[in-house]
């Protein structure tokens, strides 16, 4: 079982940065310099923008976060990133985070909530039209390094 808790304290943060860390793809980048960027940037998100930073906990280990912000403009709500660890998936962990953020960003008045799923991801894509996301556009991209 695990319980949904607001992080703030740094250590925390700092695993959620390495949690993060695991979902990009990227082979050429230094996992310690993404770690840190991460860090860095949910930090400032934190101090200085509308956000909020939710994990998911097994007894005090975080397994999981949602970090989202919310755009004061648009009255829109974004997910920048949300990762379940592996052995944690197909628990429902997922939309419970979900739950929370919809829950914050209807308190807050937001009428949208955009997020970016990976194309392989499709777990996440079923979660989000279960839940009435709509596709609204489809990114591609051609690699020049063969």
């Amino acid at each position: 079982m695990y319980d949904l808790r607001f992080i703030q304290d740094d250590s925390t943060i700092y695993a959620v940065s390495q949690m993060a860390a695991k979902s990009i793809k990227s082979e050429n980048q230094n996992k310690k310099l993404i770690i840190s960027l991460e860090y860095e940037a949910i930090k400032r998100s934190l101090a200085y923008e509308t956000s909020i930073l939710i994990g998911a906990f097994d007894q005090d280990e975080c397994v999981a976060f949602i970090w989202g912000k919310f755009d004061i403009k648009d009255k829109e709500v974004k997910i920048y990133n949300l990762y379940v660890e592996e052995k944690y998936r197909r628990q429902r962990i997922a939309t419970s985070l979900k739950d929370s953020l919809e829950k914050w960003a209807e308190q807050l008045g937001a009428r949208s909530i955009v997020t970016t799923v990976d194309v392989h991801n499709k777990n996440m894509m079923h979660i989000n039209e279960s839940r009435d996301y709509e596709i609204e556009k489809i990114i591609m991209r051609k690699s020049l390094n063969k």
